[in-house]
């Protein structure tokens, strides 16, 4: 490996190290609670690296946000392609929860960073929440009307409202994970308790989502 390569590799090599200290700090502490001066020592680096890579602890909590934003937009537009039968719709949100779950299971910091900063209104990373949580979001959104335009999911749902009511179910599911395995010892790191939690989200939302379904009301008639 030639000098200016293995510069490149060893600068890349404490970008991601920044980043992933950035992720665990930035979700246990909060962005003011963390010092650059921890981000450093848990990233094993030198402080000034902080500046010179992003200068400052903003530029490294913009680029933790932005890192995770893109892989969650990249994600909901591989699978929230637009369906062209009432099964691959089931298929592609059954795929989007399962996806959903396994993202916070394997980094659990990004829970965490997500929904405090959804909480604050992502006061410092606007501009990255609206190129990519919104968008990914929106894809969601997406996915909705283009499945009533093909008759595949019912009139009358606000794809908006539905696309919110999806993602809070399954961010519920999320952040009470802790407390339900505490409390009835069901978790989401167990596969069996997992695989019930996509059934039942699907069931609850593919009932309302069918074209043909009827209202309470109509059922009493």
């Amino acid at each position: 490996m030639g000098t200016r390569e293995s510069e490149h590799h060893s600068q890349h090599d404490t970008r991601d190290r920044l980043i992933s200290a950035a992720k665990c700090l930035f979700a246990e502490k909060g962005f003011n609670g963390t010092t650059v001066k921890e981000l450093a020592e848990k990233a094993q680096v030198n402080i000034s690296l902080v500046s010179y890579h992003f200068h400052g602890k903003e530029g490294l909590f913009r680029a933790c946000l932005e890192q995770i934003g893109r892989s969650r937009l990249d994600t909901m537009q591989r699978i929230l392609q637009p369906p062209t039968h009432r099964e691959e719709v089931q298929i592609r949100l059954q795929v989007f929860f399962e996806e959903y779950f396994t993202l916070h299971l394997e980094e659990p910091e990004v829970a965490r960073i997500i929904h405090r900063e959804c909480e604050a209104g992502f006061p410092l990373v606007f501009d990255i929440f609206r190129e990519t949580f919104f968008r990914s979001f929106e894809t969601l959104v997406q996915f909705m009307q283009i499945g009533q335009e093909r008759g595949l999911i019912r009139d009358g749902l606000d794809p908006i409202l539905t696309a919110s009511a999806m993602l809070a179910g399954a961010s519920d599911i999320v952040r009470k994970d802790p407390l339900n395995e505490r409390i009835y010892g069901r978790t989401l790191k167990n596969p069996d308790y997992r695989k019930a939690a996509v059934s039942n989200l699907l069931l609850f939302y593919m009932e309302g989502l069918h074209p043909k379904s009827h209202s309470l009301e109509e059922r009493s008639l």
